[in-house]
């Protein structure tokens, strides 16, 4: 098909002009008098709908739904069929694997949230000691180091004998 527009010759599996972008699908329309009714329009929504969901199975599909033929609508109908087989296949076995994984973790959670909560105790551990040893100051010889402090109840017990005479003495002189 040549484009009315620039004249470059465009193969007809072609929507738009390679050369200029026009749309040769509405100038093909336009130039045979075909109309879309109603039921070409669902039957192409339907075959573009059914090569999206058979995409995924059948890379070719999209191109099957380009193509306006009612062969290549028989066969985006076999690959849906088809994908959808497979979809239910695959979705019986997803089904089970989730049900062993779903055992797997009920099983296997409690001993991995205490493996990691031990690796962070130790990781936090290390890097607390590691903190403590760069931030101590270097011992120098005890020099700023007080003596011996004494004890609050040292000097207490001594005086106590002390205490309770004068508090008789005062009690007498009274």
């Amino acid at each position: 098909m040549f484009c009315p527009i620039c004249g470059k010759e465009n193969s007809g599996e072609r929507k738009f002009c390679v050369a200029c972008g026009t749309n040769l699908e509405a100038v093909s329309q336009a130039l045979s008098g075909n109309r879309t009714d109603f039921f070409t329009k669902i039957d192409t929504a339907l075959d573009q709908f059914i090569a999206r969901y058979a995409e995924h199975v059948f890379k070719q599909a999209p191109a099957l739904a380009a193509d306006r033929k009612v062969s290549s609508s028989w066969k985006l109908l076999g690959q849906g069929v088809l994908t959808s087989f497979a979809d239910f296949f695959l979705s019986s076995l997803m089904w089970n694997v989730f049900a062993v994984k779903f055992q797997i973790l009920l099983i296997s959670t409690p001993f991995r949230l205490l493996i990691e909560r031990s690796n962070r105790q130790k990781s936090f551990t290390a890097e607390f000691e590691e903190q403590a040893t760069l931030n101590l100051p270097a011992a120098a010889n005890n020099e700023l180091l007080p003596g011996p402090v004494a004890s609050v109840s040292e000097h207490t017990t001594e005086r106590l004998q002390e205490r309770l005479q004068s508090g008789q003495n005062r009690a007498m002189n009274r």
